[in-house]
């Protein structure tokens, strides 16, 4: 009996020596010497908000200091250890960012709270049309500006009228609309996208179809509808043309020669003016404004010396982002 009570215990303690030899990794806490998947994972997201550590599944001195950092900035308990809170608020920031890439049309993916490379690269484009550094690393700088980007989506979103109906009218242009250029131009990103912050704070009304010595290049009417005024005044020596569309909907085409006039018909695909090159630094490109339709007035507000001003663009309170309706 004796012999067999001394086998149990040899056994027990000999499961319990393997269990001391496993890796830290298998459990919820993560810290020096953990090593595998789960820390691997752990580095991506810490490097991806910006917290340094290169991902090797090691944790050792770089992802001990940056959980550390993490932790001080996020009113965590301060040890050093990726434990059950710490890791839960780190997927919170990173799936947040997800979702408000996705909500800006970012595509980064599921937002599942792991920064991986559909995520980079959002966070990069992203990056790139806001004028900050595109490291594809959501740092403070970056989710500062993610949460501005969105709330002033919101904004536009609400004095606008429901999601629901944006998204219907998003349908309505993609189905019914065509481009109003058909010669090969450079990618609206950057300070030919919607919102684009200049270095003087005020912010860009429209997107920029850039033909590079376009000169001449044919503008088309992306829909039916009624010219409702025209200008040959209207940035650096180039026109204009604004046309109140069949569908309710306003578009101002603008850096153009016009080749209609005000109260004139027009039909899809017909040519309303033609890409002129303005006397500032030569560029040839068409600027698109994009309006619901449902305000009143001009579209350019008066004694704003179109600067940014309270969430809006210095224009008339229907204005819609291009890009989002589907549109460049």
């Amino acid at each position: 009996m004796k012999q067999q009570t001394g086998k149990v215990a040899l056994l027990l303690t000999f499961m319990l020596s393997l269990l001391l030899l496993l890796p830290t990794s298998v459990s919820a806490n993560y810290r020096w010497g953990s090593t595998g998947n789960a820390v691997y994972n752990l580095q991506t997201n810490l490097h991806g908000l910006g917290y340094g550590c290169t991902p090797d599944g090691i944790f050792g001195q770089k992802t001990h200091s940056a959980v550390i950092w993490y932790q001080s900035n996020n009113g965590l308990s301060v040890d050093g250890i990726a434990g059950a809170k710490t890791l839960a608020k780190i997927k919170e920031d990173v799936t947040t960012v997800q979702q408000q890439l996705n909500d800006l049309g970012y595509n980064a993916g599921k937002a599942d709270g792991i920064f991986g490379s559909a995520t980079r690269a959002a966070v990069k484009s992203f990056q790139s049309d806001y004028n900050l550094t595109a490291d594809g690393i959501a740092g403070s700088k970056t989710r500062a500006a993610l949460a501005e980007a969105v709330k002033s989506s919101n904004d536009t979103d609400s004095d606008n009228g429901t999601q629901d109906d944006l998204d219907k009218l998003r349908q309505y242009i993609k189905g019914n609309w065509e481009s109003p250029i058909r010669a090969a131009y450079l990618p609206i990103t950057g300070g030919r996208s919607f919102g684009y912050k200049r270095s003087d704070g005020r912010q860009h009304a429209g997107i920029d179809y850039f033909v590079v010595d376009g000169a001449g290049t044919p503008v088309y009417a992306m829909t039916d509808g009624t010219v409702t005024a025209t200008s040959t005044t209207f940035y650096a020596g180039t026109g204009a043309v604004t046309v109140k569309n069949d569908d309710g909907t306003a578009v101002r085409y603008g850096e153009i020669t016009p080749a209609v006039s005000t109260g004139r018909t027009v039909k899809k695909g017909q040519i309303i003016g033609y890409l002129a090159k303005n006397n500032v630094d030569g560029g040839t490109m068409l600027h698109l404004e994009l309006y619901r339709g449902d305000a009143e007035g001009i579209l350019t507000r008066v004694n704003t010396d179109y600067w940014y001003v309270s969430g809006n663009y210095n224009r008339r309170s229907d204005l819609l982002n291009p890009t989002e309706m589907g549109i460049g």
